[in-house]
């Protein structure tokens, strides 16, 4: 899986951005193959001004799903982060659940109609 980290407004350290790539890891591996790229995009919309201003997007891409784009708001970068990641990954699991039924309700349906 391809994970490419971007920052806008915030000071970018290496310590963050691996904490970023172990996050999206912990939250995307169960998906295997199917995700195979996740790009995060993190901001500080409002500069030093403070307030529920850090802005984290997720942008995943795979084999079973389109792009797919969950985007989330906190006074804390790590939060913003940690539920963008949750969010994205319960909408992926939908994705590919969706998939998965659709692909054997088609297959059922051609089987009926061999018969």
């Amino acid at each position: 899986m391809k994970i490419d980290v971007r920052f806008r407004g915030l000071e970018a350290s290496d310590s963050f951005r691996e904490h970023v790539r172990r996050r999206v890891h912990f939250q995307m591996s169960r998906f295997g193959g199917a995700v195979r790229s996740v790009v995060v995009r993190i901001g500080d919309i409002n500069g030093p001004k403070g307030g529920v201003d850090k802005r984290c997007q997720v942008t995943l891409r795979g084999s079973r799903l389109g792009p797919l784009t969950i985007e989330d708001l906190s006074a804390d970068v790590y939060s913003a982060l940690d539920m963008a990641l949750e969010r994205a990954a319960r909408a992926a699991g939908r994705d590919i659940e969706r998939t998965r039924y659709a692909r054997r309700e088609d297959a059922i349906g051609r089987m009926s109609v061999d018969a």
